[in-house]
């Protein structure tokens, strides 16, 4: 009898592990890849060290002559779409191994500001230009991504990041210190914001107000994200899963989202 129960269980158990799958596969939900590819072209910071790929062994090469490849890659923490821990600008926040996955598996929001910003370099986002679009998200969990229209331009490094010819400052959209402090005030279920831009802060700004605050506030920062697809603005949730760097203040992410059809 024990057993009969104890099958029966375990039976139950799998059903109930099944159904997320059940729901994820009926062809109801499709995924959105938000990540830039890693290369040797990949945008980065400007004194960050860039990301190296280089090849160690390829080829035919073990005793029974199959195949074997193996290659080698070196960069910087802030780099193409990565996540900025709190410990970035904060003595006391968390490094990236220190983030739970329950405020990295969240409902997403994508506020698209994109036709406001119209491919302007200059573009700061005030809190005027969104008081109807931000979503509070009835109270739960969530990451908001900004969209202005960056991703497009990843491939062509210098009108990314607005480069002078003398390469020694920068130039592209970014949040106010304002929009910062009204997250950080008014929606306390915001676990993390994104951006698809190089940088939370405009490309001109040189103390990182936004950065600051959002960072002491204990949210994590998603930088180049790639969000060239039209995902709806509600309605998704986010998978923004690092490299598990432990003492990390920042790492390469993969960010997808599951969106219904």
């Amino acid at each position: 009898m024990l057993f009969v129960v104890l099958l029966s269980f375990y039976f139950n158990l799998c059903i109930a592990k099944a159904s997320l799958n059940d729901v994820l596969f009926t062809g109801e939900y499709e995924f959105f890849d938000l990540t830039h590819p890693f290369d040797n072209n990949t945008v980065y910071w400007p004194d960050a060290e860039k990301f190296i790929f280089s090849k160690k062994i390829e080829g035919f090469t073990l005793d029974d002559k199959s195949w074997y490849a193996s290659y080698d890659f070196t960069a910087g923490e802030h780099g193409g779409t990565h996540i900025d821990a709190p410990y970035h600008f904060s003595s006391t926040g968390k490094r990236v191994g220190e983030i739970t996955l329950d405020r990295l598996i969240v409902p997403l929001i994508v506020v698209d500001v994109s036709s406001i910003v119209n491919g302007d370099p200059s573009f700061v986002l005030y809190k005027h230009h969104l008081d109807h679009l931000l979503n509070d998200n009835l109270g739960k969990h969530c990451v908001i991504i900004f969209k202005f229209g960056w991703s497009k331009y990843f491939n062509e490094t210098k009108q990314y990041l607005g480069l002078t010819e003398a390469q020694d400052t920068l130039n592209f959209p970014g949040l106010s210190e304002e929009i910062a402090e009204w997250i950080k005030s008014s929606y306390k279920n915001v676990v993390g914001v994104g951006v698809d831009v190089a940088s939370v802060d405009p490309g001109s700004s040189t103390d990182f107000p936004a950065h600051k605050i959002l960072l002491h506030e204990g949210l994590y920062i998603i930088e180049n994200v790639n969000i060239n697809s039209n995902i709806p603005d509600y309605g998704c949730t986010a998978l923004a899963l690092p490299m598990k760097i432990a003492m990390g203040t920042g790492a390469p992410l993969r960010l997808v989202a599951i969106c219904p059809k």
